[in-house]
Parts: C-alpha cells; structure tokens; sequence
C-alpha cells in the first residue's frame, strides 16, 4: 500500500486507527510495569489534548492546563491531585470533562510530535519520550485560541 494513501487520525495526524492502538498499549504498560507508570499523568493529559474530540471545550483547556502545571510549573500528580480534588470529582466538578458528540474542540493541528514517537522497548526510553512528546504536545497547543 502507497505510503502516502494510508488514512491518517484527522486530530494527531498519526496513520489510520494507530495512535489509539499505542494509547492503549502505554496504558497497559503503564498500570502493569511502575517504571512505565510513573509518566501516566502526561500520557493521559497528551493524549487527550491531541484529540479533543474526546473532551468538551472546558475539558480540553483543563487538560492543556495540567500539562502546563506538570511541565513548566513542576507540580506532581499528588499535588495537582489534591489541590484539584473537588474538580476531578465528577460530582463537584462545574463542566463535563468527556464529550459524547466526538467533534474536535480544536482547529486542525500539524503536531510536531504524536504517540507514535513514544518507545516501549524499557522504561527510561519510555518516560523520556512521552515526557518530550508531552512537551512538544504544550508547546504546539499553547498558541491555540478555542
């Protein structure tokens, strides 16, 4: 097949269906293997920001703001946790995070990086590439007006 013809994700750019496959297979490494776990909260947050057809408007900028919060503010996942702790509960929380509709909250987007990019040969390879794919996620969607 032509290189050039293969479908691509319409919101990461990564070819057909293949950057759900690898979403899901770093979350399988990453609940099985804690040396893989220990970037989850970029994973998650890099993830959803590439595809915002997943999340409502509210719920996309929440998730770029966490990204912002881990990779330039340096605060842990325990702090974001419980300084966040009524907003992540769903009950208390004043907007809905996931969107049924499935329409992007975002204008199209050349990332320069996608999951694709992420190795899952060991854990160092692994945290060190969703880390720089969680950064180039930041910084490509920093200048987006939604």
């Amino acid at each position: 097949m032509d290189m050039e013809k293969l479908p691509v994700c319409p919101e990461c750019g990564a070819p057909s269906i293949a950057c759900e496959t690898r979403y899901h297979e770093c979350l399988v490494k990453e609940f099985s293997q804690a040396d893989f776990g220990s970037v989850h909260h970029l994973t998650v947050a890099a993830y959803m920001v590439q595809h915002s057809s997943k999340l409502t408007r509210a719920g996309w900028l929440f998730e770029r703001e966490l990204l912002k919060e881990f990779l330039v503010d340096h605060k842990s996942p325990q702090w974001i946790r419980q300084q966040n702790k009524e907003i992540l509960d769903s009950g208390g929380r004043g907007f809905n995070i996931a969107d049924k509709n499935g329409l992007p909250k975002i204008p199209p987007v050349a990332w320069s990086k996608t999951i694709l990019d992420v190795r899952l040969e060991n854990a160092e390879e692994y945290c060190s590439d969703v880390t720089a794919w969680a950064q180039a996620v930041l910084k490509d969607a920093q200048s987006l007006l939604v």
